[in-house]
């Protein structure tokens, strides 16, 4: 049987189309899981599950994964996976961004997706159907900022979406240790070399706000400069520490009071130290809600081996005596 369909680079081509829809009308049959296959498509790489719609649209859109491999006995196809052979450039590039924002916006099932007329009121500015998910407010407004980006290409006839690309930089600005100037200035001289009429931010604060609705955020809470207190709760008015009486804020001290006065009623006054504070609570959150992690944060109590050997802190007597001590706690993994 013909397979030369499968690298054809005209994915609208009739013998394309007719290959793909024998292929999955096939798989389906064979393998399919609750109306679901791994999709081989470039951008899900055979790592998530698509409904049949779903993976015929993938195929013409974005192709066959390089390297996936299938053979034909009597007349039928049988799929092998192709895993093993998967590029890994490929596998480190491919950025499962509806996958990231249906963990992150957990009551909204990026699988049955948002209806067209929702996403095009929310754009256009005018009241949408009644088929809105379970959000509100900045939530809603930030998801939908989101979901447009996931759609929205780098630049025209570009594999990424501008969303992936944002995500991926980021995630190496912070790995490396970029300071926000250096990562303004790769932004502005990627924009440079792309096409014309690429997405990509041109500064880190752009960049920060697209990332800010994923979540995850930090609090500023000011503090003594000599680390007596913080001006926090019921302390969060106050212009000086009650423990040595040192100003909240930076102070000039080159210049005379009355320009200080002058100055302070103009400009927002600069705190003289910072403290950024990570809630716990939502990090836990989000290590529970996402599909990648989820299963990992039970894994000392579905997967533990129980033989008696101190294989892991669970075997301690501090785990057993924390257990027995909160009972209501220790029975949810």
């Amino acid at each position: 049987m013909d397979k030369t369909w499968i690298n054809s680079k005209e994915t609208s081509s009739p013998d394309y189309i007719k290959g793909i829809l024998n292929f999955v009308n096939f798989t389906f049959e064979k393998s399919a899981k609750a109306g679901k296959i791994l999709c081989p498509c470039r951008r899900c790489a055979n790592l998530i599950w698509c409904s049949k719609e779903k993976v015929v649209d993938h195929l013409v859109e974005k192709g066959f994964l390089r390297n996936y491999n299938w053979t034909s006995r009597e007349k039928d196809f049988a799929v092998v996976n192709s895993n093993e052979n998967r590029n890994e450039e490929e596998i480190a590039f491919n950025h499962d961004m509806r996958g990231l924002l249906q963990d992150a916006f957990a009551g909204v099932n990026m699988e049955d997706s948002i209806p067209n007329e929702v996403v095009d009121s929310f754009n256009s500015g005018k009241e949408g159907s009644n088929q809105e998910p379970s959000m509100s407010g900045n939530d809603m407004d930030g998801f939908f900022n989101l979901l447009k980006d996931v759609g929205q290409k780098l630049y025209p006839n570009c594999e990424e979406s501008k969303l992936g690309a944002i995500v991926h930089l980021f995630h190496l600005k912070c790995l490396n240790g970029w300071s926000n100037k250096s990562f303004t200035q790769l932004l502005e001289y990627l924009s440079f070399l792309l096409p014309e009429g690429n997405v990509l931010p041109k500064s880190y604060s752009e960049t920060k706000k697209i990332i800010r609705s994923l979540g995850l955020s930090y609090e500023k809470i000011h503090a003594c400069p000599n680390d007596c207190m913080l001006f926090w709760k019921d302390k969060a008015n106050d212009d000086f520490c009650f423990e040595c009486g040192a100003s909240r804020w930076i102070v000039n001290t080159n210049i005379e009071e009355d320009s200080i006065d002058c100055t302070m009623k103009k400009k927002k006054p600069k705190a003289a130290k910072v403290l950024r504070w990570f809630p716990l609570i939502p990090r836990l959150q989000w290590l529970y809600i996402s599909s990648k992690t989820a299963s990992l944060m039970r894994w000392h109590d579905e997967e533990w081996t129980k033989d008696g050997l101190i294989r892991h802190p669970t075997d301690s007597l501090a785990w057993k005596h924390f257990d027995e001590k909160y009972p209501d706690f220790a029975v949810d993994p």
